[in-house]
């Protein structure tokens, strides 16, 4: 605070020069005004400071968060050796009828190479009957044009009968619809015969 002596002597003073009350009171406004921010105490600097900052020791780091790309587990795919592999291969092959518990046993492997195996051995097998039958897997012209060889080839020594012609349309995996398709297209006349005292249809080429 101001001293009570410093402040008598300045009245004092203005006093004797006899000014307005507006000028005295500007004065002595611009003079104590700095006379009393000089007098506060000073604030304490920690004050401001955030309880966080104050709180933390000296020379300690913040921890930081866990980086769990870091710490992501790697997958990775087992592979059953080639030899091992084979030797499941081999057996199931020997022993088609056993199951894979005793081929595990049989080519001393583990269980999960014989199954692998036999998914390998079971993937072939469909892979070589989808070769076996072109005609369910090629485009409807070319089941049409096969059809059409297949009864040329067939009616080409004389008239068959339609039975003895369908069944052997089934086991050359020639498709029905097209086989009807390549009648009307190579104009294949039906006639009837009494071979053996029984009338059945039969199919001949025109001419």
């Amino acid at each position: 605070m101001l001293p009570a002596s410093d402040l008598s002597d300045i009245l004092a003073n203005l006093a004797a020069l006899n000014l307005q009350p507006n000028t005295t009171a500007a004065i002595l406004a611009a003079v104590l005004a700095p006379l009393l921010r000089s007098s506060e105490p000073e604030r304490d600097a920690s004050a401001s400071v955030p309880w966080a900052a104050r709180s933390r020791r000296p020379g300690r780091r913040a921890r930081s968060k866990p980086r769990s790309s870091a710490r992501q587990k790697r997958k990775y795919r087992r592979h059953a050796p080639s030899e091992a592999r084979n030797r499941a291969l081999a057996a199931l092959q020997a022993n088609p009828e056993a199951t894979p518990t005793e081929v595990a046993k049989i080519a001393k492997v583990s269980r999960s190479t014989v199954v692998i195996a036999r998914n390998k051995i079971e993937k072939e097998a469909r892979k070589a009957a989808r070769k076996a039958m072109p005609s369910t897997i090629s485009k409807p012209a070319e089941r049409r044009q096969r059809a059409q060889r297949f009864l040329q080839a067939q009616l080409a020594n004389g008239p068959r009968r339609v039975t003895d012609v369908e069944e052997a349309a089934a086991k050359a995996h020639v498709d029905p619809q097209a086989l009807e398709q390549a009648r009307g297209d190579l104009g294949i006349v039906v006639s009837r015969s009494n071979a053996g005292g029984v009338q059945a249809v039969q199919w001949s080429l025109p001419g």
